[in-house]
C-alpha cells in the first residue's frame, strides 16, 4: 500500500468530514455556553424576583416534579442489582434517565427553593443533593474514559491496544516517508508508555498526558506545515491533505494516551462507585426528611 492509497482509504476520513466534525464539535459547544447562560439569567431572575413561593404553585411543582426525579435515581442501581428487575427494559434506557435525571431533577429543586436556603434542614438537603451531582458529574467523566461512548458497553484493555495497533498501521506507509513526523509520534507513544516507580510521579505522569499530547500535537503540526511549505511531499502540499493527515495522527495520540490512561481510568471508577451509591442514599434519606419537616412544621 503507498501514501495515496493511505489518504483515500475509508480508515482516514477525507478533510471535508474532519471539517463537519469540526464544525459540529464547535456547535455543540456553542449550544452547550448558550444553555448554560440563559439558565444562570432564569436562576439569578427568580432569585431576584421572588416570582413565586416554594410552599404552593409552581415552586411547590416543581420541587415535587424534581425531588420525584432524584428518588427515581435509585431505579438504575436497583435495576443492575435485583434480580426481578432484570427484565424491565434494556439497561441503557435506565442509565440515560439516571443521567438525565441527575441534572434536571436536582435543577428543577434548586428552581423550587428560589435559589434559597430557608431552614437547616433544606440546607441539608441542598448540600446533600449538590455533593450528589458533583459525584455524579465526576462518574460521567471517568466514565467516558473506559466504555464505547457515553452509553456504550465496557471497553477492555485488550480493546485499546488493539484500536493503538490499529491507528499505528494506518499511518506506517505515509510516516515511513515522513521520518520527523514518525519521530514525534513514536516519542510520545513511548512517553505515554512510560510508568514512572513513585506514587506521586505516576500521578503527576497520568494527569499531564492531556497537555502533553497537545504539545506534541502542536509539534507535528508545525512540522506538517514546514513540509508543505517546502513541498518536499506532494501529499502534504495542499491545505486538504495536510488538515486530513493531522486529524489522523491526532486520532493516533489520542489512542495512545486512552490506552496508557485506561487502567488508571478502572480504578477510578471502582473507588467512585464506593463514594457514590452512599452519597446517593444519604441524599434520599435528607430528601425524605426535609419533606416531612415542611409539612408537619
Amino acid at each position: 500500500m503507498n501514501s495515496e492509497a493511505v489518504l483515500d482509504s475509508p480508515t482516514m476520513p477525507p478533510a471535508a468530514a474532519a471539517r463537519a466534525q469540526r464544525l459540529r464539535a464547535v456547535a455543540q459547544c456553542t449550544v452547550a455556553l448558550a444553555l448554560l447562560a440563559l439558565l444562570i439569567f432564569a436562576g439569578w431572575a427568580v432569585r431576584k424576583g421572588a416570582y413565586y413561593s416554594s410552599g404552593k404553585g409552581l415552586g411547590y411543582a416543581l420541587g415535587l416534579i424534581g425531588g420525584t426525579m432524584m428518588l427515581g435515581l435509585l431505579f438504575y442501581p436497583l435495576r443492575k442489582r435485583l434480580r426481578f428487575m432484570h427484565e424491565w427494559g434494556p439497561l441503557k434506557y435506565w442509565f440515560q434517565f439516571h443521567m438525565a435525571g441527575g441534572i434536571l431533577g436536582p435543577l428543577l429543586v434548586l428552581f423550587h427553593s428560589n435559589f434559597r436556603v430557608g431552614s437547616f434542614n433544606a440546607a441539608v438537603a441542598l448540600s446533600c443533593m449538590l455533593l450528589v451531582v458533583a459525584s455524579g458529574l465526576i462518574g460521567r467523566f471517568i466514565y467516558r474514559k473506559i466504555h464505547n461512548g457515553l452509553y456504550g458497553s465496557h471497553a477492555t484493555l485488550k480493546e485499546m491496544e488493539q484500536a493503538l495497533a490499529k491507528e499505528f498501521e494506518a499511518l506506517a506507509p505515509v510516516l515511513s516517508r515522513m521520518p520527523l513526523i514518525k519521530q514525534e509520534v513514536e516519542r510520545f507513544a513511548a512517553l505515554v508508555s512510560h510508568r514512572p516507580e513513585e506514587r506521586g510521579a505516576r500521578a503527576v505522569h497520568f494527569l499531564s498526558l492531556g497537555a502533553k499530547r497537545l504539545i506534541a500535537a502542536r509539534n507535528l503540526r508545525r512540522t506538517l506545515d514546514a513540509y508543505a511549505a517546502a513541498n518536499t511531499d506532494r501529499l502534504v502540499a495542499s491545505h486538504d491533505n495536510l488538515n486530513t493527515l493531522l486529524h489522523t495522527i491526532n486520532g493516533t495520540l489520542q489512542a495512545a494516551q486512552r490506552r496508557a490512561q485506561f487502567s488508571t481510568y478502572e480504578r477510578l471508577f471502582s473507588l467512585w462507585h464506593v463514594i457514590h451509591i452512599p452519597f446517593l442514599c444519604m441524599l434520599v434519606i435528607t430528601a425524605i426528611v426535609h419533606v416531612v419537616a415542611v409539612h408537619v412544621y
